[in-house]
């Protein structure tokens, strides 16, 4: 896996994300502003950092890149209905929002590990 499915992916998201906005705006109805804004920065932005940095360092583990992947949209799929839900205070949202919460900040603790890894001090070439 490279970083193009991370980069396809955060363009959906962001198109979900820019959706929920202009329905906010035409309905002049905001309570879903917390679930917009982290459908943008998470699946969007923060989705997107990540294929345009898999892309330029392709020696990162295809493995642990799938594993990120999964991470990532399986902490959403759960994050943002979640948040979706404590906006309208239904009640199943704490456990939604809390599991999709854990996954989101594990894929965003494992990208931060491999980030210092594929980044970390290099030995010079021997003269």
């Amino acid at each position: 896996m490279n970083g193009n499915v991370f980069l396809r992916t955060s363009a959906v998201f962001l198109c979900i994300g820019i959706g929920i906005g202009v329905y906010m705006g035409a309905t002049h109805d905001f309570v879903q502003a917390p679930t917009h804004a982290h459908l943008n920065l998470v699946g969007g932005v923060w989705m997107f950092l990540a294929g345009l940095f898999y892309n330029a360092h392709p020696q990162v583990s295809k493995r642990l890149t799938t594993i990120h992947y999964a991470l990532s949209v399986l902490g959403l799929a759960l994050f943002i209905p979640g948040v979706y839900g404590a906006q309208i205070q239904a009640p199943w949202y704490e456990p939604v929002v809390g599991i999709g919460s854990v996954l989101t900040a594990a894929q965003i603790l494992m990208f931060t590990v491999l980030i210092f890894l594929a980044t970390g001090k290099k030995t010079a070439p021997a003269e």
